[in-house]
């Protein structure tokens, strides 16, 4: 038991008219591998979940995510911009550069077995963590891809 969290990135594809051949291909393979005999009730697009990120009791990242949902906490899904994804790297940069202000940029945040509240070398290797999840992230993006990201987390 724990504070298990995700970060999935999230793609439409189309095999309407209007969508290109490699799309359309693109979606053809997809539902041939999901299940092939799959009725779709004439519906042409799908959105394809793959998880990009995984944290163990990084409570200070959970709420960050958290945060942006209102500080709801209910295992929701909670819908990530890539500006938050920036600005959340830009925060565990700052903490890694100047860990004193670790508390005020990205407190620690208590709950169900959600692991340590300390300011500690775990801590930090969640801030290193986050940011090279971030970078791979990031790095793959195409202008032509149009993800989504979607935090979730469960305990």
């Amino acid at each position: 038991m724990g504070l298990d969290m995700y970060l999935y990135q999230r793609y439409y594809v189309s095999a309407y008219n209007h969508s290109s051949q490699e799309e359309k291909d693109r979606f053809a393979d997809i539902v041939k591998q999901v299940d092939p005999t799959l009725y779709l009730g004439g519906n042409r697009h799908l959105h394809v979940e793959v998880c990009v990120g995984y944290w163990r009791k990084a409570n200070a990242i959970h709420k960050f995510f958290c945060d942006l949902d209102e500080g709801r906490d209910e295992c929701q899904n909670i819908y990530v911009t890539e500006d938050n994804l920036r600005t959340l790297r830009a925060l565990c940069q700052s903490v890694l550069l100047e860990p004193s202000i670790a508390e005020q940029v990205l407190p620690p945040h208590s709950g169900f077995f959600f692991g340590s509240t300390d300011v500690d070398e775990w801590y930090m290797q969640d801030m290193k963590n986050t940011i090279e999840i971030i970078d791979n992230v990031l790095d793959r993006l195409t202008p032509d891809g149009y993800p989504e990201f979607w935090y979730r987390a469960s305990w």
